[in-house]
C-alpha cells in the first residue's frame, strides 16, 4: 500500500495546536499507511498531497506542487484564494461546528459580563473593597439583556446559534448575512451605518476582506450610542484605536475583544487602560475535547477521500 503524508502545522507547542499522540495512533488503526509530518521538518513538497492545519496561504499552495486536499482544522480561510484553489482541483473542508459551543459560550460570557458589571465587580476584588456600598457606585451599569436589542454580524454557525440563545432572552434579533438565511430582521452590510445608531450591543462575526478591513473605525463608531461591542470575528475589522476613542467619547459603553489587530496584542495597548474593556487572548474556539471531536471529523473524512467520495466530505468548501 502507497505510503501517504499527511502534512501539518499544529507545531505551535500549545495544547489547541498540537496534534496530541492518541490523535495519530487512532488514525493509523485504521489507516496503517498513513504518516504525519510536521511542516517545520524538511520534506519534498512536490509529494504533498493532503495537508492539514490552519496556517497554509497561496504561497504554500503554489509551492505544494501535488496538493489534492486541504483539511483546515480551524473555519475561516481569509489567507486563501478560493480560486485559486477551484483553478487546481483542490479540495477543502474546515473544522466548523466543532468550535460552535465555545465560541457561543464566549460571546455569552462577554454579554452576561457586561449586563451583570462583572468586571467592575473583579475590579472591586482586586482593590479588596468588595461589598454593596462600593458596588452601589456602578448601580446603573447593571442591567437586563432583555428587550434589548443585538445585531448579530455573521451569520454562520456561531450566529445563528447565538441568536437562538438570545432569542430566549427575550432580545430583538437583527443580522447581517450575504445568504438571506437568517429568520431575523435581516440586513446586507452596507445597512451597517443605520443599524448601528438603534441598537445596545454589535457582536462582529465577520470575515476578513476588502469589504470588512476596517469596517468598524470612527466613522461607524461615530453613530453608535452607549453600545457594547464584542469581536470574535477578525482582528483587522476594527480599527482598535478608533474604538478607543469611541469608548472615551461614550459612542461605546463596554468592548470585548478576543482577536487584535496584531496579536499576541502587546503589553503596552491602550485596551489595557479601560475597565470596561475585556480582553481574552483568541482563545475564544479552545474547547479541551476539541481533539476528540476533530478526530471523529478527521477520520471519517480521510475514509471518503481514500475511497475517492469527494462530493461526501463533511464541511467541504471547495
Amino acid at each position: 500500500m502507497k505510503k501517504q503524508i499527511i502534512y501539518h502545522d499544529f507545531n505551535l507547542n500549545l495544547k489547541l495546536y498540537t496534534i496530541p499522540s492518541f490523535f495519530i495512533n487512532e488514525i493509523k488503526k485504521e489507516f496503517s499507511n498513513v504518516c504525519f509530518v510536521d511542516s517545520d521538518l524538511e520534506y519534498d513538497k512536490k509529494n504533498i498531497e493532503i495537508f492539514f492545519g490552519n496556517r497554509i496561504n497561496n504561497q504554500k499552495i503554489e509551492e505544494y506542487k501535488n496538493l489534492k486536499w486541504i483539511h483546515l482544522g480551524c473555519v475561516g480561510y481569509d489567507s486563501i484564494d478560493v480560486e485559486l484553489l477551484r483553478s487546481k482541483n483542490i479540495l477543502m473542508t474546515n473544522s466548523s461546528g466543532l468550535l460552535t459551543n465555545s465560541m457561543v459560550e464566549h460571546i455569552l460570557s462577554f454579554m452576561t459580563s457586561f449586563s451583570r458589571g462583572m468586571n467592575y465587580i473583579n475590579l472591586l476584588r482586586n482593590k479588596k473593597l468588595l461589598d454593596r456600598e462600593n458596588f452601589d457606585n456602578y448601580f446603573e451599569k447593571v442591567t437586563n439583556l432583555s428587550n434589548l436589542k443585538v445585531l448579530i454580524c455573521g451569520f454562520g454557525n456561531v450566529g445563528n446559534k447565538l441568536a437562538k440563545i438570545l432569542e430566549h432572552l427575550d432580545m430583538e434579533i437583527y443580522t447581517i448575512s450575504r445568504t438571506k438565511k437568517s429568520n431575523y430582521k435581516n440586513f446586507s452590510l452596507s445597512d451597517i451605518g443605520d443599524l448601528a445608531s438603534k441598537v445596545d450591543y454589535i457582536i462582529n462575526l465577520l470575515p476578513l476582506s476588502d469589504e470588512t478591513e476596517n469596517l468598524f473605525d470612527s466613522k461607524l463608531f461615530s453613530k453608535m450610542n452607549n453600545v457594547s461591542f464584542i469581536n470574535l470575528g477578525r482582528g483587522k475589522t476594527v480599527n482598535e484605536k478608533d474604538l478607543i476613542e469611541a469608548i472615551a467619547n461614550g459612542n461605546l459603553n463596554s468592548a470585548a475583544l478576543d482577536v487584535f489587530e496584531v496579536e499576541p496584542l502587546s503589553l503596552k495597548s491602550k485596551l489595557f487602560e479601560y475597565d470596561n474593556i475585556l480582553l481574552t487572548p483568541h482563545i475564544a474556539g479552545l474547547d479541551s475535547n476539541y481533539w476528540n471531536r476533530q478526530l471523529d471529523l478527521f477520520k471519517n473524512n480521510l475514509r471518503l477521500y481514500f475511497e475517492k467520495k469527494n462530493q461526501s466530505l463533511k464541511n467541504r468548501i471547495i
